[in-house]
């Protein structure tokens, strides 16, 4: 590993480098060519204050931080990071990092988790195949600090029992590239249910996840199935709070998949099954080999958005129920977007504060606004490159913003959505 890593070096400058592993990320989701375990070369913990190559972010319920993954996709430091950025103060918080492993995909927030406040972050990583578990403790008068077991003065690795899979764990096996997580509450009303999507080979996982004794965590692997067929390959995963169906995203599969996991309890143990769900029909179908990219869910739980990228396109599927209470799982409509959408978030920025869907578009510099309602685009925000992870935030004092990592600029693009500000829709600021 370490010697193709370094091969890999010679042969090609830096900002080439770094170019191919952008490519591989948006393109679709392919295997990643240098899984293995960086630490072996020796390079140095990243100590900047804010991250490299932003892939994924997401929120705090108090619209106070943002949690942003950079991926360290040309192999610069020993491995990515999570940072923590200050929504009121416009910039990093200092101290609220930590390590996560190389080419770290994406990035789920369990609230509460712990109680008193205090969350879980799951973040999936390609490098070697596992989960990262992330704290989230709240501090008076300060920025939360992150922790995963990592040793004292040290902002990684994380320690064992804040990491589910990897490349030596095989009885945990998360599948090959895991690129999405969703939550769903266990049967006992205590324990976790993990659901994660890997990328080659389609595998869908479910772990179970309860506190560890010393902290961290303890998952127990529960069933795996391939619902996709050969060349499947999963991009998201979404679970509905209405129906608890779980949709799965496909880059390579035209088409939309939904599963459930049941348990049934008898007094020595419990036995999980999985239902498996017709895919949603009917969906467009334009020149290109990509298909879904991400997923988002209305407030109610009624409708289903897709990133979509054959065409490029916000996909609008009805998930509520029907008449038998059960979800109606159909495609309503197309609207039309620009190059290569990656993320799509929601927020209750739109008329009489309906949501609207906010879609970046990695191929053409740009977030595409869309308010579903209508069935129309009410605005595109021009960015200077790269636009792919998003989250929307309630800051206290400001109101409703956007927050969007700019890939391969490094850095994260601020936009203002209140209805009322005279700036909406467009970049108020750029973090560092």
């Amino acid at each position: 590993m370490a010697v193709f890593s370094r091969a890999l070096r010679a042969r090609f400058p830096a900002t080439a480098l770094a170019k191919w592993f952008a490519i591989a990320l948006v393109a679709p989701l392919l295997a990643s060519p240098l899984s293995g375990c960086n630490d072996e070369i020796g390079l140095p913990a990243y100590t900047g204050t804010g991250v490299r190559y932003p892939t994924a972010l997401v929120a705090d319920p108090s619209g106070r931080y943002v949690y942003v993954v950079g991926a360290n996709f040309d192999r610069g430091n020993r491995g990515g990071i999570v940072s923590v950025l200050d929504t009121v103060a416009g910039g990093w918080a200092d101290g609220g990092r930590v390590e996560v492993p190389t080419y770290a995909s994406g990035i789920t927030l369990q609230a509460d988790a712990l109680g008193a406040g205090k969350h879980r972050l799951f973040v999936p990583s390609r490098e070697d195949d596992s989960i990262s578990v992330i704290d989230v403790t709240p501090v008076a008068g300060a920025a939360p600090v992150l922790g995963c077991g990592a040793p004292a003065n040290d902002i990684g690795p994380c320690g064992d029992a804040w990491r589910i899979g990897g490349l030596e764990k095989g009885d945990l096996n998360v599948g090959q590239d895991p690129v999405s997580v969703t939550l769903a509450p266990g049967h006992d009303g205590q324990s976790l249910l993990l659901h994660v999507a890997a990328s080659v080979g389609g595998r869908l996982s479910t772990f179970g996840v309860k506190d560890g004794p010393g902290g961290g965590v303890v998952a127990t692997a529960l069933p795996a199935f391939t619902p996709g067929g050969t060349g499947a390959s999963p991009s998201a995963l979404l679970r509905s709070p209405l129906s608890g169906r779980i949709y799965v995203a496909d880059v390579r599969r035209n088409a939309i998949y939904a599963y459930q996991l049941d348990a049934t309890t008898s007094a020595s143990e419990t036995a999980w099954s999985v239902r498996l769900h017709n895919p949603i029909a009917g969906l467009p179908v334009a020149s290109g080999s990509e298909f879904s990219r991400s997923m988002a869910l209305s407030a109610d739980g009624g409708r289903l958005y897709v990133a979509y990228r054959n065409p490029n396109a916000l996909l609008i599927i009805d998930t509520a129920p029907d008449a038998t209470g059960q979800p109606i799982d159909s495609h309503v409509d197309t609207i039309g977007l620009g190059g290569r959408p990656a993320q799509v978030v929601l927020a209750p920025t739109g008329p009489g504060g309906r949501e609207l869907a906010y879609v970046s578009c990695f191929g053409t510099d740009d977030i595409w606004v869309v308010d579903p309602e209508a069935r129309s685009v009410v605005a595109v925000v021009r960015l200077p490159h790269s636009p792919y992870g998003l989250a929307v935030a309630n800051v206290p004092g400001r109101g409703w913003t956007l927050y969007t990592g700019l890939f391969s600029q490094h850095r994260i693009a601020v936009i203002d959505l209140d209805e009322g500000d005279p700036e909406r829709h467009q970049v108020s600021a750029f973090i560092e």
